[in-house]
């Protein structure tokens, strides 16, 4: 009605779109590293498994580590973001002829990419003589 001319020029019709378009794509690519970080920060019950297995053969109440539980004896539990809980047992043989079965508990947390060890608790049970036998 008062004669103006209410279009928008195709100049910022070119403008906003390319602004637009480079938003988009900086989000996407911004996206993709955030998407990495996060898998980064995951953790499987595997990757549990092993750390457990490692920090308990290093423990110094464990001597001359032979072995652990298979994975169908060993429980892995995800407490919460960080924290693990693993279980399982560690075969030993501290001198030749005695075996000794220790059982643990485990309490993991992941610091980044270092795993710590919170609790650690140890059950054993000796078996095999140790001794000479006997004579007759």
């Amino acid at each position: 009605m008062c004669q103006r001319n209410l279009r928008v020029p195709k100049a910022w019709i070119s403008v906003v779109a390319v602004l637009f378009l480079a938003m988009l794509g900086g989000l996407l690519q911004g996206s993709g590293r955030i998407k990495n970080r996060v898998d980064g920060w995951r953790v499987s019950s595997e990757d549990a498994l092993k750390a457990a297995q490692m920090l308990v053969a290093a423990n110094p109440a464990v001597h001359n580590p032979v072995g652990f539980s298979d994975a169908g004896q060993t429980t892995v539990e995800h407490w919460d973001g960080a924290r693990w809980r693993v279980s399982g047992y560690i075969d030993t043989r501290p001198r030749p002829g005695v075996n000794v079965r220790t059982l643990y508990f485990a309490v993991l947390l992941r610091n980044g990419d270092n795993w710590n060890l919170e609790d650690l608790q140890l059950q054993s049970m000796e078996s095999g003589s140790g001794s000479a036998p006997r004579k007759q």
